[in-house]
């Protein structure tokens, strides 16, 4: 059964003539965190005006930056409304967040922290100025990197069967806004339904350093954004000269209503938090019908 199964499906696409907007939005924050076990604001976001928005998921994910021996890695993470009430109040709402236990020696593994969107039904108001926190449980001796994030739109979308996927891969090394490619959708398409972004290292393993970030869509055919979205993992960094590669990762479609007209063009963009030394191999997938 889908984890987000709701009682509003695809709205399809507008009337002809009409211009199109997407019906689902996410919106990241993403940096570093302490060194201590507090929690950590890691951004503020501000909701889109022409509200009310439904948030129907949220997710965060954090890695070692630099792994050290005997420290685990763990924590929750919540929201926090600033201005404008969000219905319920989600207070509290600390949310378990997928870490890592401690290990020993002078060597360490890859290891992947796989996505975890948890389905929820808030209601904010348009301009509702939200914080994204992400609290320790544990010191850690080099401050950890993490990205958080909601889902929301009108409507709470459904995970659709397959009909048409596209991709778009790209080396990438640089911690910018970097585009990964475009993808033209066929002529006969009417909604896109799920999208997804892998990535992985792919050459000779750098010790010390981890893998982590965000992807964003845009076009000229369809109003977009906010449109950023996580990748289906992210990766901790690795200790020792021989460093062995991190299990699989299965991927995560997240179920969006996106109408688009025939044949539009999608942007698709990558933003690592921090720059890597051999490239990461990224493929971002459009799911549609």
């Amino acid at each position: 059964m889908d984890p987000y199964a709701a009682d509003v499906t695809a709205t399809g696409p507008r009337q002809a003539g009409a211009e199109l907007e997407a019906d689902t939005h996410g919106m990241v924050a993403a940096g570093a965190l302490a060194t201590t076990a507090i929690e950590t604001v890691l951004g503020t976001i501000v909701l889109p005006a022409g509200g009310d928005w439904r948030i129907f998921g949220i997710w965060a994910q954090v890695v070692r930056a630099t792994s050290t021996a005997a420290e685990a890695i763990a924590g929750h993470f919540r929201l926090n409304a600033v201005a404008g009430d969000i219905t319920p109040n989600p207070s509290p709402s600390r949310y378990p967040l997928i870490g890592n236990g401690s290990f020993l020696g002078a060597l360490n593994d890859v290891a992947p922290v796989p996505l975890q969107i948890y389905p929820c039904d808030y209601v904010a108001p348009g301009k509702a100025s939200i914080e994204l926190i992400v609290g320790q449980s544990t010191t850690a001796t080099v401050a950890p990197q993490a990205v958080m994030g909601i889902l929301f739109g009108k409507t709470i979308p459904v995970a659709r069967r397959f009909v048409y996927i596209d991709r778009v891969r790209a080396n990438v090394t640089a911690a910018a806004d970097t585009a990964v490619g475009t993808i033209t959708l066929a002529e006969k398409a009417t909604m896109i339904t799920g999208i997804c972004c892998m990535m992985c290292i792919n050459g000779v393993l750098t010790t010390a350093e981890e893998l982590i970030g965000r992807f964003r869509l845009a076009s000229d055919d369809v109003k977009m954004a906010p449109a950023d979205y996580p990748c289906s993992a992210a990766f901790h960094a690795g200790l020792g000269a021989q460093i062995l590669q991190s299990v699989p990762v299965v991927p995560v479609f997240i179920p969006v209503n996106i109408p688009v007209p025939g044949g539009a063009r999608m942007d698709c963009f990558i933003d690592l938090n921090t720059a890597v030394t051999t490239g990461a191999e990224v493929s971002i997938y459009l799911q549609y019908e």
